[in-house]
């Protein structure tokens, strides 16, 4: 690997030893022109001054991780053999750009038989790692169930050795998601590589939101037994054998009513369901905070039933990306099985990462960030807006560690991950299926079966215990257009650039509980079976079990009781702007009927109602 091109890491201490006057010259002079840019970034950049970036590492603190049913699970991480050492990213000897690592479909490259044997060599010479090697496998799953299960505390100062906070860190449910699973995968690819000694190998994604090739969306057959390759290194004995092909993935999947014998969808109207999916939880979601997920500073805790909300902390808060990506997760796993109360593999994000296709999996939704940033503004009045990531400092210089191919701690900062090119990856153009569901419509609107007027239906209670419960609820939603107060800290020029969202607060669920909520704009007709394929559909919100606090007596979901305290506090967000004008609400006065309807994913699903504070209209 090392003789086409490696990634080039230097320490800073050292570096031009030997020089002379004129080196000590050129440095205290780039001192003094640094000293006078960071004097003009503080006058003009006064907001980025005091940034409290997430800032995380696998040294110090680590706690044990309970699950439902056994022993809490041991998810730390060996220490490094060395210093760490600072990201940099990869080039080649003369100092060019890297070899372009291509990722393709896995229901493509499944046809390679060369390709298939290199990939299984990869997973099998990382299996056979010891166990106190960072690059095994065992502790490539480690390094996903303590990060995104609350293993690590945050820290308050840059640098693995940081102080550490009294609040546990997880990196989901926030604007860390995306970006930390980029950088995971980018070091497990890289690992893999190395072991086969071909720097040009790629991992697959598997492109489930795929509509138009029949044998896409389904469970890629090179990680199924019998297949003609060998790819022992590729199994997992925990996948769901109710899903295997011909079985589409179905982005609406309700697990209850699987159980139940309701869904009885045809393979048609699952693909048309899909599309309508991915439309609403990517294609419509233009401002950052709605895509990658809401802020996530030092200090906020989202079991926490409070937050400081004037230091910038929020609940956890998905963005749609999130959100439907924990259906394949989900639909995966042994879900409904009494034997594996935890659903793992893939439906738990404790064990998500011991199957190999769970990698495959975050490939596609690694892609799809990619492939957001590229979709043009159909969503705003304006029609004219860029989607972007974040730009402020706590986003940016938030801070993990990752070990790389040579077992080195690597320190890698959320700006390191924004562009795939730089870091020597892209995918392969699979744009005229994506085109499918960024250009989806909707059928036209409902007609009601009776009339019936918003002051029919309750509004909620800001503050109260607002309940969604197994009987879906019906609310009132005052509106009103935006003002320009609206457009603070986003960027914008015009209210007309403006999404409109419907965000309901401070959702409380069980850390141990699945949960669905699917929303519905003037539609209170809506139900379980409800098809999603229908303009009054805004998008959907999923919860899988991870990071529960303390489980350890605990044997089955049914043990988690509002008395006890173990919840997860949640923002959930859904862009209405579009289906508004499908509907064709035009007024910015006219108030609208908010429909959540709960979908409980498992048959053992708890009979606990969900509590949210409040519902309201929002603009990002």
């Amino acid at each position: 690997m090392a003789a086409i091109c490696r990634q080039q890491i230097f320490s800073s201490q050292g570096e031009g030893q030997g020089r002379g006057n004129a080196g000590v010259v050129q440095v205290k002079f780039l001192w003094a022109v640094s000293m006078c840019c960071a004097l003009l970034c503080i006058q003009n950049f006064p907001q980025r001054i005091n940034a409290e970036p997430v800032l995380a590492s696998s040294l110090g603190f680590c706690k044990t991780v309970p699950v439902l049913r056994g022993a809490p699970l041991h998810c730390c991480l060996p220490p490094p053999a060395r210093k760490p050492i600072r990201f940099k990213f990869p080039t080649c000897a003369n100092g060019g750009p890297p070899v372009m690592r291509e990722r393709r479909p896995a229901h493509v490259v499944q046809n390679d038989p060369e390709y298939v044997r290199k990939y299984n060599l990869a997973y099998a010479r990382m299996k056979a790692l010891p166990d106190s090697d960072p690059r095994s496998f065992l502790n490539q799953w480690r390094v996903h169930c303590s990060f995104c299960n609350e293993a690590f505390k945050q820290r308050e100062t840059p640098g693995p050795l940081g102080k550490a906070t009294g609040v546990l860190l997880q990196v989901h449910y926030s604007w860390t998601f995306l970006p930390w699973h980029r950088m995971y995968l980018y070091y497990h690819e890289r690992i893999l590589a190395d072991l086969i000694g071909d720097p040009t190998f790629a991992l697959p994604f598997w492109n489930w939101d795929n509509q138009l090739d029949p044998i896409a969306s389904m469970m890629p057959f090179m990680f199924l037994p019998n297949f003609p390759v060998n790819n022992s290194a590729l199994l997992d004995v925990n996948r769901n054998a109710d899903h295997m092909p011909p079985k589409i993935l179905y982005l609406g999947y309700n697990g209850k009513l699987e159980a139940e014998g309701k869904l009885n969808l045809t393979d048609e109207q699952i693909r048309y369901e899909n599309l309508c999916v991915m439309y609403n939880q990517v294609a419509t979601k233009i401002s950052a905070r709605s895509f990658l997920g809401g802020p996530y500073v030092v200090g906020t805790d989202n079991t926490a039933a409070s937050v400081n909300v004037s230091a910038g902390e929020t609940p956890g808060e998905s963005g749609g990306m999130e959100i439907v990506h924990n259906v394949a997760h989900e639909w995966t796993g042994l879900i409904n099985d009494p034997a594996h109360p935890d659903n793992e593999d893939m439906g738990n994000f404790i064990y998500a990462a011991r199957d190999p296709i769970f990698y495959s999996h975050h490939s596609n939704v690694d892609r799809l960030w990619d492939v957001w940033k590229t979709i043009p503004d159909k969503v705003t009045i304006a029609g004219n807006r860029k989607r972007v990531d974040y730009t402020s400092n706590d986003f940016l210089d938030s801070e993990f560690t990752f070990f790389d191919e040579n077992q080195d701690m690597v320190v890698v900062k959320i700006r390191d991950s924004l562009d795939s090119a730089k870091l020597g990856y892209k995918y392969t153009d699979v744009s005229e299926a994506d085109n499918l569901w960024i250009n989806y419509e909707p059928l036209p609107p409902h007609k009601p079966s009776q009339p019936w007027k918003p002051s029919d239906w309750p509004a909620v209670v800001p503050s109260g215990n607002n309940t969604i419960g197994k009987v879906p609820a019906s609310f009132k939603l005052e509106r009103r257009a935006p003002t320009k107060k609206d457009l603070k800290g986003k960027g914008l020029k015009h209210t007309n650039q403006l999404q409109e969202d419907i965000l309901l607060e401070k959702v409380r669920i069980p850390h141990s509980a699945y949960a669905r909520f699917d929303v519905f704009i003037n539609f209170p007709e809506a139900n379980r079976e409800t098809h999603l394929y229908m303009s009054e559909y805004v998008g959907t919100f999923t919860h899988l079990p991870s990071g529960m606090v303390d489980m350890s007596s605990s044997v089955s979901q049914s043990s988690v009781t509002e008395s006890n305290g173990k919840f997860r506090f949640f923002n959930i967000r859904y862009s209405a702007g579009q289906a508004l004008r499908r509907l064709g609400i035009a007024d910015w006065n006219t108030d609208v009927v908010v429909t959540i309807v709960s979908k409980g994913v498992r048959k053992t699903n708890p009979t606990i109602d969900f509590y949210f504070s409040n519902i309201k209209q929002d603009f990002q």
